[in-house]
């Protein structure tokens, strides 16, 4: 980690992520385990006396051990149970195999693909975060080094659900917030197919998700935003984004199918679902503005 990020304070190591000038997380540090700087970006990974093992990526949070549940369940199972009956997935970025992870315990998925464009974030939290390598090695999941713009690109009417894991609008995934990229994905979707992506923290940056609500709706047939509680991440509430390829969103969860994974989870249910998507009025003014 990088000096302005690392700090000492009375023999004790903190890391620092500033969200504002002013504002920002602080984690008492216990052990630093590793750090490597790939083709695209800085990855971090140590251990916290609060949250446990964490992964940092240019010296931001991409996850915790203690809250990481949270927004892997919520970016997934969302869509999955929204959409009636989802059998080939493609989670574009991700790396972490957290969203993997809870797409393989739907028995209705048949395959799950994920593109990645930086392997050694995979290598990484395979030897870092027990699930990834379980999860990597599942027989339903292939995995695709790749850029996920030159690759979706390359694909129309092949998967139900499409789960958008990227990092911030920062580095290699300012394109993945672009019209272009939204485009493909609409494209690559089956006729009655569904989106989530990560979208930004609304208390810091509605305006910003704003922009891209204006952009969904110019391509989908419906979308809609709801909400994660985070508290690793910026604010500690996140904003997560459905769209939908051809018809209203469906805000009903499928119960039958909500109750084969249920024993698993540890923040998603059926009333979270729903309630996910009631919003603050000026979120709610700001993603329906039309100019």
């Amino acid at each position: 980690m990088s000096d302005n990020n690392y700090i000492m304070s009375t023999g004790e190591f903190w890391f620092f992520e500033r969200h504002r000038p002013h504002a920002g997380l602080m984690l008492k540090v216990t052990r630093h385990l590793e750090s490597r700087q790939s083709k695209y970006q800085r990855i971090d990974i140590f251990d916290t006396v609060e949250y446990g093992r964490v992964m940092t990526i240019d010296n931001l949070v991409m996850l915790t051990e203690r809250d990481e549940f949270a927004y892997h369940e919520m970016l997934a199972h969302v869509p999955m149970l929204t959409h009636p009956d989802p059998r080939r997935v493609l989670v574009i970025g991700g790396g972490d195999g957290g969203i993997l992870r809870e797409l393989v315990k739907h028995e209705t998925v048949e395959k799950a693909v994920q593109v990645e464009i930086d392997s050694e974030v995979i290598d990484l939290c395979k030897r870092h975060f027990p699930w990834a390598e379980e999860t990597y090695s599942h027989p339903k999941v292939e995995l695709v080094i790749e850029n996920a713009l030159e690759y979706i690109k390359q694909v129309e009417n092949s998967f139900d659900v499409i789960i958008v894991d990227s990092t911030d609008p920062v580095g290699p995934a300012v394109e993945l917030f672009e019209p272009p990229f939204y485009r493909h994905i609409h494209r690559a979707l089956t006729s009655d197919g569904i989106m989530s992506a990560q979208l930004d923290a609304p208390f810091y940056n509605i305006k910003r998700i704003g922009k891209v609500f204006k952009i969904l709706r110019g391509i989908f047939s419906d979308v809609g935003m709801y909400l994660a509680f985070i508290p690793g991440y910026p604010s500690g509430v996140w904003g997560l984004g459905l769209a939908q390829k051809s018809r209203k969103i469906h805000m009903e969860p499928d119960e039958v199918r909500y109750n084969t994974i249920r024993d698993g989870l540890k923040y998603y249910n059926l009333e979270v679902h729903r309630g996910s998507f009631m919003l603050p009025e000026y979120m709610r003014r700001e993603i329906n503005k039309t100019e």
